[in-house]
């Protein structure tokens, strides 16, 4: 008969060495069923180790490639657990055609800067309104360069040349109608994909376009020298608001832009025609900050050799968990074994999913020798979805905690950290950082009161 057992051992014949490295497990070798759903084939002919013993510490992303995105965030969102992060645009943009002419008898109708929605918005829709305001790059924005997220930009800060003021939904979901333009004809009504139209000032669509010389429009480079780029705020007009940080997709060819109308006069005839200096995200960067004062966060990232209970994964350049199998060498003192299954249970901090919803999803990955990322276990690097009802996620680490006992693979850093479900890769692993979602995860982590992160293993030992 096929009997269910767990870890036991004959202390007697294992000798005092053994003995001494089971003590130092700070695990439980118990049948009952925290943790893991425990199916009864994991079991047969298998021991269990629950609750193996991992450190967690709360450490900072890696600063991000902030362009060439397939969406880019602007905002500002308070987090009561995570500070401040406000996310703005800087933004090239691109001449239609060289030796570009108005006419000769112009007068403006409007100037209008458009950014299509991308997918979500995360933060509070209902209860707090946004002024969205641009202006001008002091600097050249080149598409060639390589900005990351916590670069500073020179812009003129005093000066707005575009606002949406008091913007109290972003309508990322909603399409609108915009008066299209027909030349020598009856404007129409157009239907267009969900964006946001800032009306830009008349003064500066004047001075750098109708009224400007026409050599600053002769090439891309006078014109790039003319206006050397746009920069995109999103503030909170309340102050104790909650704020969110919107998403805008600049991926999608012939739909983001500075749009500038503008009436032509021959004799009696008087037309309205428009132009658009186009946007994309190979010209666009995201520039992001993270305050963490005065939050429970900075004493972590002021003191990454420690553990702590309650540990941290947002996105946005922001944060992310590093994780530490302890004792392997307890393992490794078990002799020769066959990991038949390693999950590791991460719960979310009660409460804390009430505030802003969790990842749907995270990933896991480790560092080599040189720090370079690394799929942690190729069976499964993502974490199982989000489960709503027992508030947590379960990682598949089998083959890498075999590699680490067997001494494949050397630990030298295993993180937890934001990955983005809109934006899965197919192709390739998805370590990366993410800036294409804005929502976070609260765990709890090592020696947390109730619901401590866990390593659960079942194990095979040869005859």
């Amino acid at each position: 008969m096929t009997k269910n057992y767990f870890i036991h051992m004959n202390y007697l014949s294992r000798g005092l060495f053994i003995f001494v490295s089971l003590i130092a497990f700070s695990s439980c070798q118990k049948t009952d069923n925290v943790g893991l759903d425990i199916n009864p084939n994991d079991t047969i002919n298998s021991k269990y180790i629950e609750d193996y013993d991992v450190s967690t510490v709360t450490v900072r992303e890696d600063s991000v490639l902030a362009s060439s995105q397939p969406q880019y965030p602007a905002g500002s969102i308070t987090d009561p657990v995570l500070g401040t992060t406000d996310a703005a645009l800087a933004m090239g943009i691109s001449l239609p055609s060289t030796a570009l002419s108005f006419g000769a008898t112009t007068s403006l109708d409007s100037g209008v800067l458009v950014l299509k929605y991308g997918k979500g918005f995360f933060g509070d829709s209902t209860n707090t309104t946004y002024n969205v305001t641009v202006h001008q790059l002091k600097e050249n924005y080149i598409s060639t360069s390589n900005y990351y997220t916590n670069r500073k930009w020179n812009y003129d800060s005093t000066t707005v040349i575009g606002s949406a003021p008091n913007v109290n939904r972003f309508r990322w979901n909603d399409s609108l109608f915009v008066n299209q333009i027909v030349k020598g004809g009856q404007d129409t009504a157009l239907k267009v994909v969900p964006q946001i139209r800032i009306k830009m000032t008349p003064e500066f669509m004047r001075t750098y376009f109708l009224n400007a010389s026409s050599t600053h429009f002769a090439t891309a480079a006078a014109f790039q020298n003319h206006i050397k780029g746009l920069y995109v705020k999103v503030r909170k007009v309340q102050p104790d608001g909650r704020g969110g940080i919107a998403y805008f997709d600049l991926a999608t060819a012939n739909v983001s832009g500075l749009e500038l109308y503008y009436k032509n006069t021959t004799g009696t005839t008087v037309d309205t025609n428009k132009v658009i200096f186009g946007l994309s995200n190979t010209t666009t960067s995201a520039a992001i900050k993270h305050n963490y004062a005065g939050t429970a966060v900075q004493a972590q990232l002021d003191n990454p050799q420690q553990s702590f209970s309650t540990v941290y994964a947002q996105p946005l350049a922001g944060l992310r968990t590093k994780i530490s199998f302890t004792n392997l060498d307890a393992l490794r003192a078990l002799g020769k074994i066959a990991i038949n299954k390693a999950e590791l249970v991460v719960y979310v901090e009660p409460g804390t999913e009430t505030i802003f919803k969790p990842l749907p999803r995270l990933t896991l990955y480790r560092t080599d020798i040189a720090g370079q990322r690394q799929v942690a276990d190729q069976v499964s690097f993502l974490g199982t979805p989000y489960d709503t009802n027992r508030k947590r996620y379960i990682f598949n680490v089998s083959s890498y905690i075999q590699n680490l006992v067997n001494g494949k693979d050397t630990q030298y850093s295993t993180y937890i950290a934001p990955v983005d479900v809109n934006f899965l890769n197919t192709q390739a692993a998805n370590i990366a950082p993410v800036l294409t979602t804005a929502a976070r995860s609260i765990l709890a982590g090592n020696n947390h009161e109730n619901l401590k992160i866990k390593l659960n293993i079942y194990y095979t030992k040869p005859d």
